[in-house]
């Protein structure tokens, strides 16, 4: 089946036909693994990053500190 490749910030997209995303479970939006493996550029679909993934990922130098949100602004509850 043929597709295209489109280019996009960052990189290429590959179009893939709604068929063959169903089939491999991916859908728009949705992590996915890319590698390329025996001549051959390979995608699927991945788990999206757990809790601990995302914690991990914290460090002091992208931890921010407090903020004030400023007094309530319409009908919030306090």
């Amino acid at each position: 089946m043929r597709t295209r490749v489109e280019t996009c910030p960052g990189g290429v997209a590959v179009v893939v036909p709604e068929v063959l995303a169903a089939q491999a479970g991916l859908r728009g939006g949705s992590p996915a693994e890319v590698e390329f493996a025996g001549g051959r550029l390979v995608v699927r679909p991945s788990a999206p990053p757990s809790l601990a993934d995302l914690l991990a990922g914290i460090t002091p130098d992208n931890l921010h500190g407090e903020w004030a949100a400023g007094p309530p602004a319409g009908a919030e509850l306090l």
